[in-house]
């Protein structure tokens, strides 16, 4: 059946072996195996022989066969650390504290004394044979005359002696609130930096990225991302200077949407904060069909090692995390935002945490309702009984990445205990409770790799942990709506992206197989063979028509 509008296309894309296009009920739709395109919009679709007669002077783009689907949409992705992380030691690959060292001791043969040694933050200890995270003193060996900062995720700073001393955090240093300068059993810093609050004494003095950098990490990104089949993301918690820099790109490349988020400094007063927010100017929606302002990133809790639960930590009985923000002051900034007009995404991963969110949504509802404004839980690992109603009664969408179980699970297990760790991210009751569900990775934590997290919100499996909470297993369409539809609908793009249909922008990828139909452990190795968005194909990587 043919779907069409009444234009002339400018481009026709022929020869599919079928299309996901995301209407109900979510399958292979084999006969619509060609698509129009008008300035960068869908105007039908349909079998080969209809849309092959609205061809004439149109480009035509032979798909050899392909499964087509809308373009994929991380709605909870850190782009620009991502791409600037690639020009910093690797360690991802590391399988012991040896390698890891050799590999850091590489950089410092090829750095002059005295200057910053920088590790990207992909990688994990429980990947290594020794499980757990490398000592100062062990740093030391390869770099004595080079401060090291070797970031794990986005919680976690591993510095070696000089990295210490250049920060000023002494052997008697008192931990600041919210963080914590880790000790051994002795007393001794060990290196390791638990939370902003303790390592941003160090990451205060790391060089900064020039507009060079930023701008050449952002072209570098939006290739690597269109290759996996991703058009479009959303970056929580950047500051103006970084905002400035997807102004300079984004718009230009037209090769992927990006929406983001302000980062919302915690140590602010109320005072200070709205002069802030109204000096931002535009609010939640401003700019154009490539780039957007989000709204606010506000991060309440820890991560694995520092989320804010109501029972003690199974490794340390006497530790429960710590929220960034007494309740005061998050029901405080969440009014105030939401009176002003801002949409705010609030990373919550512990279950205390997620009462104490609730509760401010709550609050803010009373004086101006909260439904249909764009709000969200980033994260949201750990919900408390009654959680998702009250979600769905707020009006709160949830961003869920399954990539952070199944890279994060071993010290889930170790740091959360067995139940808590097979609990988080409960894909299948979120789903279930009508929330509004996006889909995401929270790279550079995790790959950004849409394919493997898709396996993993299917099978919920993790890297070393094995198959952890298989009850929160969701199917593989059910994922790929919340890539697509959820994720679109987070963004607040819904009308434009997530499906394939006439009016619609033409965002959509080619695959090598129809992900439905394989086995479900096959997922992960789906691949993608072309990348079109607003319909020009930029995977793989034409030369632009002068």
């Amino acid at each position: 059946m043919l779907r069409v509008l009444s234009l002339s296309p400018d481009t026709v894309f022929l020869n599919a072996s079928g299309m996901i296009t995301m209407a109900d009920p979510i399958r292979l739709e084999r006969e619509f195996t060609a698509l129009a395109v008008k300035d960068g919009r869908i105007i039908a679709l349909g079998p080969d022989a209809e849309i092959t007669r609205m061809a004439e002077g149109a480009e035509v783009i032979d798909l050899q066969g392909a499964v087509v689907m809308p373009g994929l949409i991380d709605c909870h992705n850190h782009f620009l650390s991502t791409a600037l992380g690639w020009n910093r030691v690797q360690l991802d690959d590391a399988t012991s504290i040896g390698e890891l060292l050799e590999a850091i001791g590489q950089r410092v043969q090829e750095t002059p004394p005295g200057q910053w040694v920088l590790c990207a933050s992909r990688w994990h200890e429980t990947n290594l044979a020794e499980r757990r995270m490398p000592t100062a003193e062990e740093l030391d060996r390869v770099a004595p005359n080079h401060p090291v900062y070797l970031p794990r995720g986005g919680h976690v700073v591993v510095t070696n002696t000089r990295g210490l001393q250049m920060a000023g955090i002494t052997p008697d240093a008192a931990n600041p609130p919210g963080g914590e300068f880790v000790r051994d059993a002795a007393g001794r810093l060990t290196g390791m930096l638990l939370e902003p609050p303790a390592f941003s004494r160090l990451t205060r003095l790391l060089p900064a990225p020039t507009e060079a950098d930023r701008r050449q990490a952002l072209q570098a990104g939006i290739r690597a991302y269109n290759r996996v089949g991703i058009t479009a993301i959303r970056e929580p918690g950047l500051t103006a200077t970084d905002v400035r820099s997807y102004q300079a790109v984004v718009p230009q490349e037209q090769a992927l949407r990006a929406s983001l988020m302000w980062r919302v400094d915690l140590s602010t007063t109320p005072e200070q904060r709205r002069a802030w927010l109204e000096s931002l100017a535009p609010i939640s929606g401003f700019g154009n069909q490539w780039l957007d302002i989000w709204g606010l990133k506000v991060l309440l809790d820890g991560g694995v090692e520092g989320g804010y639960f109501r029972e003690p930590y199974a490794n340390n009985s006497q530790f429960r995390g710590f929220p960034f923000l007494t309740r005061e002051h998050l029901e405080a900034l969440v009014e105030q935002a939401h009176g002003l007009g801002w949409s705010v995404g609030i990373h919550v991963v512990g279950d205390a945490a997620m009462e104490m969110v609730l509760q401010a949504f709550h609050r803010a509802n009373t004086h101006s309702r909260t439904y249909d404004r764009g709000h969200t839980l980033e994260h949201a690992f750990s919900p408390i009984p009654g959680a998702m109603e009250r979600t769905r009664a707020l009006g709160l969408g949830v961003t869920l990445q399954h990539a952070l179980v199944y890279s994060l699970a071993g010290n889930m297990q170790s740091y959360w205990g067995q139940q808590r760790a097979a609990d988080c991210t409960p894909s299948r009751a979120w789903l279930d409770s009508g929330v509004l569900v996006g889909a995401g990775t929270d790279s550079p934590v995790t790959h950004y790799d849409p394919w493997l997290n898709i396996y993993g919100f299917a099978t919920r499996d993790t890297r070393v942990a094995g198959v952890l909470g298989p009850q929160h297993r969701i199917a593989v369409a059910e994922a790929l709506r919340a890539y697509t539809m959820g994720s679109a609908q987070i963004l607040g793009w819904d009308n434009d992206l997530g499906m394939l249909a006439p009016g619609k922008v033409a965002d959509c990828i080619c695959l090598d197989r129809d992900p439905l139909a394989v086995p479900v452990d096959q997922v992960r190795n789906v691949r993608v063979t072309r990348t079109i968005v607003h319909g020009r194909q930029v995977f793989p990587l034409q030369e632009r028509q002068s």
